[in-house]
C-alpha cells in the first residue's frame, strides 16, 4: 500500500489533496494497476506515456529495482521533477502521436489518464502499438461515474462535472471498442472512478 509520505512528494493537486476518500481511491487504483502489471508476465522494460511527475512509474520503479523504466511526456517541467525524484527513470520528450519514433524495445507500455485528453484516440492507440510492446496497460476515467463524482463534490458544475481538459469520454463498451481496433483485450476492469485495461497488440 502506498504510504502517506509518497503522496507528499508530488505537486499535482490530486496527489496533494488530503481528502482520505480520494487517497483511498488512488491507492485502490494503484493496487489494481499493479495486479494487471503482474498479469503482463513480469515485464523487465516499461515505457510510460504521459508520465507526468512519475506517480505511477516512480512507485513501480521503487518496488521493482530490476525493471528498466522510461517516462515520456510533453512537459519539460514535469520531466525535470520526475528526474529529480526518480533519477533511475530514463526520460524522453514527445507527445503520444510521436512515441513510435522512440528507440528501444519494451515489454509493457503504460498509458494512464491520457486518452481522454487527445483529439484522435484511434491515432494515439496506433502510435502506442507502433512501439510493438508485448502488452499495453491503459487507464481512463470511467464515465459517467467520474463526471458524477466531480459534480457531487461541487467541481465543474457548469460542465456537469466534466473536466475542461477532457475531450473524450469512455465507458467500458467504448473503451473496449477502441482497443479492439489494434489489440486483443485481455482484461478490462473498473476501479471507481477509473477503468483499467490490459491488452496485447495484434
Amino acid at each position: 500500500m502506498i504510504p502517506q509520505s509518497y503522496f507528499e512528494r508530488f505537486e499535482t493537486p490530486k496527489y496533494r489533496a488530503r481528502n482520505p476518500l480520494k487517497r483511498y481511491l488512488i491507492r485502490r487504483f494503484i493496487a489494481h494497476l499493479q495486479a494487471l502489471f503482474e498479469r503482463a508476465g513480469s515485464p523487465t522494460s516499461v515505457l510510460e506515456v504521459g508520465v507526468g511527475e512519475g506517480f505511477i512509474s516512480g512507485w513501480l520503479s521503487e518496488q521493482l529495482p530490476d525493471v528498466r523504466f522510461t517516462g515520456v511526456d510533453v512537459r519539460d517541467e514535469d520531466l525535470a521533477r520526475l528526474r529529480s525524484k526518480f533519477p533511475r527513470i530514463h526520460t524522453e520528450r514527445a507527445n503520444i502521436y510521436d512515441v513510435g519514433s522512440i528507440d528501444g524495445a519494451y515489454d509493457l507500455v503504460i498509458c494512464a489518464e491520457v486518452l481522454e485528453h487527445v483529439d484522435d484516440p484511434v491515432r494515439a492507440l496506433a502510435a502506442l502499438c507502433a512501439l510493438a510492446p508485448k502488452h499495453l496497460l491503459i487507464t481512463v476515467p470511467h464515465e459517467p461515474w467520474f463526471r458524477l463524482s466531480n459534480f457531487l463534490r461541487g467541481k465543474n458544475l457548469l460542465r456537469l462535472g466534466n473536466d475542461p481538459e477532457h475531450v473524450q469520454q469512455f465507458g467500458k463498451r467504448s473503451l473496449r471498442r477502441l482497443l479492439q481496433r489494434r489489440t486483443q483485450v485481455l482484461r478490462l476492469e473498473s476501479s471507481y472512478p477509473w477503468l483499467l485495461a490490459l491488452a496485447r497488440p495484434i
